[in-house]
């Protein structure tokens, strides 16, 4: 992206306030690498990272990195072999300690699926409870090593706290004793350079055997180490070296525990950075009320938009930098036309409506959500150039005009279909002729690169030339003459209103002046000024009334979102319920089965019993002829319980198709059967019409729904009543499952179960590059299936090409039972390549 078009549209500021969010050095420093990015993939994944960022802080707004560091320098020194200081060693366990509760409750809150990027970046983070472990162990919170850091050391710190005690009591016994009472300054005990003295006079520090080791400024006291405490000191400052190796060998070998780790632990300081950055985008966007925006993609050459969409369409958008009371503008671009040319007086609104447009296309594409309204919508453009105000350079001699050419001329030479070229006040500073045929001709060469542009001027030729030139549209900011100050209210599709005279007359110009100037005005000129005026205040109604419908379909939609997840879960429901259905009556059939190999076994272990008496009793007819007894016996328990095994599948299959199944028995109406009566098809319980029949093997043909059968009369029942029509469709109520049924009954019919289907068939069907002849079959399958899946609803892709697979589609639509009403697709759906069929209930 250019640095420079980055600078003009200060996209440095928004970074700068979104810093403000971050919580530590090393989020601090991914931000500032943070650009918009040109992958529309990874722009998106962005997007969504900050949605799940939002969703987290809502449900948990305490959720920070908490007291994480960034330790990479301090993993890296240890990594090589080298000591670390206590602090380190404190910021590494804060850090590890962050990690491990972040983790746990990014992991938490994701039981719902509802934080999959979120959860991938936590998986990133370190769990290390045995090297926090340690940690602990070793280093007091005040930075100390502890005790329990090795047991030489606390075998040290015993020997140090023994010595020093009986040095301080032989110190003691000294100025206490009467003895040196004359000779000592004060009776006090103190240190000089590291070793235990007492205040002698110097008078007499010959009559004291010792060591002098300072004396007063004074020179009257010297500080004197008496000899008998000199074996003592030397043990105690031993000691104390040896606890200061000590402490270096734990904490040289506690960083190599952490070395061990350093690809984690860099890895984690990363994650916890990114989602440092992520949480600050998070809630920047809730401070600014902001949105998720979709994402559209820039079409092919040659594919044309539907008409009234456009590319890049912010509603209500806000100037994010801009604080105090913001009028919101709504701005679009791209679709019906990609130059959008903004006229009308200097008043310094043009110029915010251009940069709010850009700014807010390179916070999108950094992953910010915006400050516009739901519903909006933003390019991921490939380059983005600008070029916006005052730029004279002195040092150069280089006048405005100049510095502007010296801009364009860069961006012309790079522009294409992907670019974006923002361009304020374009042929400014130069012969207003000039000035207003270089704007044109510019703007041709952009409409011929294909680019986007949003683009001000004050030339007023240019409204004619963007009102009458394909792919170009005017677009105006209003001025409020009463105020003299400009709403800031952006109007597309209306030039800019000359407001001179109406500003003139607001000053206090004289009236004759004014009146004066108006003679020279062409009353073409007066007339456009008015007609423009009337069409703003139609516009403005229309524009509010617009709005109420945007927020009204807007509604819809997620009321209709809401509704399709309630479908879902009913599913989902259901499924269950039919899987719990299937589950019991699979454990009773399994419960029968115990059963019956029991029998089974007690059965065969009676035949050993009786061979083994055989064997002991010898060739005895008698028991011969019990053993040929039992040995029938056992050849019929083993097909009894085959029998019975069939019997518990039959009865579990029955069992779990009563639980899904509504039943109904309804009393039969005794009869003779004839063509178009109401009858009720028996195994099946389903209600039909008698098409024809008996045949001479006595079976009828019975048509319910778009279903037809032949059944035996045995299994059908006369209803009464009148039928009703036969190529009205079932209910929900009537689409009992028909699979277990029909299996039992032997009924072959042209459907499969709800349960299978629903699991199977597609809400969408993609015909593209079918045949004609070929739809018609293929689709009544289709619609058949859908129909039994419950599903409200199908997609039909046929797309657009010459329309006649669409034809063939709709017009066999038209007249198949099981379809209610159909439509074209709507934006984002696909538009007249795709029909949305709504299925009868």
């Amino acid at each position: 992206m250019n640095e420079r078009t980055l600078r003009v549209l200060e996209f440095h500021k928004v970074l700068e306030r979104l810093a403000r969010y971050t919580s530590f050095s090393a989020g601090r420093a991914l931000l500032e690498t943070l650009r918009p990015s040109t992958d529309s993939a990874e722009v998106q994944v962005r997007l969504d990272t900050t949605a799940e960022a939002r969703i987290l802080l809502e449900k948990r707004p305490e959720t920070t990195i908490g007291g994480a560091r960034d330790i990479r320098d301090n993993v890296r020194i240890a990594a090589i072999g080298r000591a670390l200081d206590p602090s380190a060693f404190l910021e590494i366990r804060a850090t590890l300690e962050s990690s491990r509760i972040l983790r746990h409750s990014i992991m938490k809150s994701n039981q719902d699926g509802s934080l999959y990027y979120l959860s991938q970046i936590a998986a990133r983070l370190a769990d290390l409870p045995l090297l926090e472990g340690e940690i602990e162990q070793t280093i007091s919170s005040d930075g100390t090593v502890l005790d329990s850091a090795s047991p030489a050391l606390r075998r040290i710190r015993e020997q140090i706290r023994i010595t020093h005690g009986r040095l301080l009591d032989k110190l003691n016994s000294i100025i206490s004793s009467s003895s040196y009472q004359t000779l000592l300054q004060e009776s006090i005990i103190t240190l000089r350079n590291g070793r235990y003295v007492v205040p002698v006079k110097a008078e007499f520090k010959g009559q004291l055997r010792g060591i002098i080791h300072d004396q007063s400024a004074s020179g009257q006291t010297v500080y004197m180490e008496p000899l008998a405490t000199l074996d003592l000191n030397n043990q105690w400052k031993q000691l104390q070296l040896d606890e200061k190796d000590e402490i270096e060998r734990v904490l040289r070998e506690l960083a190599a525990k952490v070395g061990r780790h350093v690809s984690e632990l860099l890895q984690m300081v990363e994650a916890l950075a990114e989602l440092d950055l992520t949480f600050a985008k998070a809630r920047y966007a809730a401070d600014l009320r902001a949105t998720q925006p979709k994402l559209a993609t820039i079409p092919l050459p040659g594919v044309v938009l539907p008409e009234g969409t456009h590319l890049l369409n912010f509603i209500r958008a806000r100037h994010p930098l801009i604080s105090g009371k913001v009028v919101p503008i709504d701005f679009y671009l791209g679709g019906d036309f990609r130059v959008l040319v903004i006229t009308g007086p200097n008043t310094g609104g043009k110029t915010v409506s251009l940069k709010t447009a850009a700014l807010l296309t390179l916070m999108a594409m950094a992953g910010l959500h915006l400050p516009v309204e739901e519903g909006s919508q933003t390019v991921v453009f490939q380059k983005i150039f600008a070029d916006i105000g005052d730029e004279q350079s002195i040092e150069q001699s280089l006048s405005t005009f100049s510095s502007h050419i010296n801009n364009i001329i860069g961006i012309l030479g790079e522009i294409d279909r992907n670019t974006l070229v923002i361009l304020d006040e374009l042929g400014a500073g130069t012969d207003p002729t000039e000035g207003a045929a270089l704007a044109r001709s510019l703007i041709e060469h952009i409409l011929q690169r294909e680019a986007h542009a949003a683009i001000t001027t004050h030339y007023s030729e240019l409204k004619s030339y963007a009102y009458l030139t394909p792919g170009v549209q005017n677009a105006s900011v209003r001025f409020d003459v009463e105020t003299l100050s400009p709403t800031y209210i952006l109007d597309i599709g209306l030039p800019g209103r000359s407001n001179a005279l109406a500003i003139a007359s607001r000053l206090g110009l004289p009236a004759s002046i004014i009146e004066q100037a108006r003679t020279y005005v062409s009353s073409d000129d007066v007339q456009v000024d008015a007609l423009i005026s009337k069409i703003q205040s139609e516009r403005d109604e229309a524009g509010q009334a617009r709005y109420e419908a945007m927020k009204l379909k807007a509604e819809i939609e997620r009321q209709r979102d809401e509704l399709n997840r309630q479908l879902r879960h009913i599913e989902d429901e259901k499924r269950k319920a039919a899987a719990a259905a299937r589950e019991e009556a699979r454990l009773e059939f399994e419960q029968d089965l115990i059963a019956m190999r029991e029998e089974s076994r007690a059965v065969r272990q009676r035949l050993v019993d009786i061979d083994q008496a055989v064997r002991a009793a010898g060739e005895k007819t008698e028991i011969a002829a019990e053993l040929e007894k039992q040995r029938k016996a056992l050849a019929e328990a083993e097909k009894l319980a085959l029998e019975l095994q069939r019997r518990a599948q039959r009865r579990a299959r029955e069992k779990a198709q009563a639980k899904t199944r509504a039943e109904s028995e309804p009393e039969p109406f005794i009869g003779e059967l004839k063509p178009g009566d109401r009858v009720q098809i028996i195994s099946l319980q389903q209600e039909g019409v008698l098409l024809a029949g008996p045949d001479t093997e006595g079976i009828y043909e019975v048509q319910f729904g778009s279903f037809k059968v032949k059944i035996s009369s045995l299994d059908l029942k006369r209803l009464p009543g009148k039928p009703r029509s036969s190529d009205k469709p079932l209910t929900l109520r009537e689409r009992a499952d028909l699979d277990g049924a029909a299996e039992k009954s032997g009924i072959r019919v042209n459907a499969r179960s709800r349960a299978e289907l629903s699991e199977t068939v597609s809400l969408e069907l993609d015909m593209r590059g079918w045949r004609a002849e070929e739809v018609a079959a293929a689709l009544d399958r289709y619609l058949n299936d859908a129909y039994l899946s419950n599903m409200p609803f199908v997609r039909l892709v046929h797309g657009k090409g010459t329309g006649a697979l669409r034809q063939v589609v709709r017009t066999y639509l038209k007249s198949h039972p099981l379809v209610k009403s159909f439509r074209s697709g709507e934006n984002g759906e696909g538009g007249d390549g795709v029909t949305v069929a709504t299925l009868a209930t």
